[in-house]
């Protein structure tokens, strides 16, 4: 299921993509502790079709093991979204082929799972900070 928050405040949104539902809330709750508006989707498919209505997200988190259509596709299918050249995605996945998806274009790079929250918060100012 989709949810967000309209943008609002000094920082920007971010998109977080992960079919797993205790990562993602936990994620989306983490984020917006920290003031950030956030956007979930369970998988690439809903992803895409958020994309196509919401302002540009600053980050994409990306898990790349999902249903309907997984990271790698949808990854693919981004590089021919009309907006492509403003998004960035940060993959956070225990997928061991994470490498190969990292040389995608768009990809800024990744977090192996289990990880680190303050590795993952440090990233995310970076990107998002006004």
């Amino acid at each position: 299921m989709a949810s967000g928050t309209p943008e609002t405040g000094q920082r920007k949104g971010v998109l977080v993509v992960e079919d797993a539902p205790d990562i993602r809330d936990s994620m989306q709750e983490l984020l917006e502790m920290d003031g950030y508006s956030v956007t979930t989707a369970e998988n690439g498919k809903v992803a895409l079709d958020l994309l196509e209505t919401l302002t540009p997200p600053c980050l994409i988190l990306l898990d790349l093991m999902m249903p309907v259509m997984d990271g790698f596709e949808f990854l693919e299918r981004l590089q021919h979204h009309r907006n492509f050249a403003s998004f960035e995605v940060l993959l956070i996945s225990a997928n061991r082929d994470i490498h190969r998806a990292a040389r995608m274009p768009g990809v800024i790079g990744y977090l192996y799972k289990p990880f680190d929250l303050d590795q993952l918060m440090t990233i995310i100012e970076a990107r998002c900070r006004p």
